[in-house]
């Protein structure tokens, strides 16, 4: 099977796979939002997001590596394992640091308990899936994310409506419950379906994989931490400068607007992940080159066509459903969000070059110098 025709297939799988949740999520944020107020869903995204970026710096040195080490493994078995382990330590290594910092700066041992818990399941799905994406098996990921989207809505509507006062820890409790299921139906997965016996490889230990996945992802961790901070930045200032409100609102357009978008277009990367570094240790570097331009392309000429959609009629259409104030602010806010997801995405894109050719460090200069100007 040539890159595009195994593109295409890994494509469809991970669309579906996330058309689900996304639906959910597309559901849940004018629900949520008329639930909780726009103070209240503004404060749970402020934590929620917190939490992700905590999962990016405990796991997301480990889930990149895994994509560009995997293919060049003999035994994968023993790789998936080691991993795993890996992602383990790291996580009970920086529990205890995590909490004592949100108890003490949110003087709150609840709260901190609960986004500690977080991400750790946060980080070990990631890992899980890490591993699933780069055999190949996009299918599984459908099961998964579709296990953690029904879950959690189900759970976090019945404690919202229960217990409204306390809607901070049981949405959170929620999100732990979901991801918890999403990580047991994946470890059975990796039991029964990819983790076969490979070749032997006895120079593979865990010691040197973790410090091989250290030296390649840390600069990645870091990147995906830069990531996650371009976004949320956003919500912080204008949660201080314009309130509450103003950033609820903020968080509403977003969600729906980016995520929406982020539903036909992530698919693009995921697959390309894992797909890239098989081709690139076979040395089919022409066809990697068409792969990117064509995939280019298509997303560029897919943001002009979804600039004229939003400009004739998506955005009256964001504002009904959200009951935002349909003003020229939030409408060129709107068009930003919808720009930005789509330049984000041809980014990521881009910077597979460098993540193939192992210039992890280069890819955190390139994104650190990017939020420094968002920031200003």
């Amino acid at each position: 099977m040539d890159l595009l025709s195994r593109f295409k297939k890994d494509y469809f799988n991970y669309l579906i796979s996330i058309i689900l949740p996304a639906l959910i999520a597309g559901i849940s944020v004018p629900l949520f939002k008329h639930l909780l107020g726009s103070k209240g869903y503004g404060e749970f995204s402020i934590y929620y997001n917190a939490a992700l970026i905590g999962s990016a710096i405990t796991t997301g040195w480990i889930t990149q590596s895994i994509y560009r080490f995997y293919p060049s493994i003999k035994n994968k078995k023993l790789f998936a394992q080691f991993s795993i382990s890996i992602s383990n330590k790291t996580q009970v290594i920086f529990f205890l640091p995590l909490l004592f910092f949100v108890w003490y700066s949110k003087n709150d041992l609840l709260l901190g308990i609960l986004i500690c818990l977080a991400i750790f399941m946060n980080s070990m799905q990631f890992s899980y899936i890490a591993i699933a994406q780069s055999s190949f098996l996009s299918r599984k990921t459908i099961y998964s994310e579709s296990i953690r989207a029904v879950s959690y809505i189900i759970i976090a509507l019945i404690f919202v409506l229960v217990i409204p006062k306390d809607y901070l820890y049981v949405l959170f409790v929620a999100n732990i419950v979901s991801f918890t299921l999403s990580v047991i139906y994946l470890r059975r997965q990796t039991q029964h379906f990819f983790l076969q016996d490979g070749k032997d490889d006895k120079e593979l230990t865990s010691n040197k994989l973790a410090k091989q996945f250290f030296k390649y992802g840390a600069p990645l961790s870091m990147w995906v931490v830069f990531s996650y901070l371009i976004p949320y930045v956003d919500k912080v200032l204008i949660l201080r400068n314009l309130g509450a409100q103003s950033q609820g609102n903020y968080q509403a357009i977003f969600d729906l607007l980016s995520r929406g978008l982020t539903v036909l277009i992530s698919p693009v990367i995921i697959s390309l992940y894992p797909l890239l570094s098989h081709a690139y240790e076979k040395s089919e570097n022409a066809e990697i080159r068409r792969l990117m331009m064509r995939i280019i392309l298509i997303e560029v000429a897919a943001l002009f066509v979804s600039a004229i959609l939003y400009w004739w009629f998506g955005a009256n259409l964001l504002f009904i459903i959200l009951k935002v104030p349909d003003t020229s602010t939030y409408r060129l806010m709107g068009f930003i969000v919808l720009a930005g997801t789509f330049v984000w995405q041809i980014a990521m894109v881009v910077h597979q070059k460098y993540v193939l050719k192992f210039r992890s460090r280069y890819l955190l200069f390139i994104i650190a110098i990017s939020f420094c100007i968002q920031l200003i």
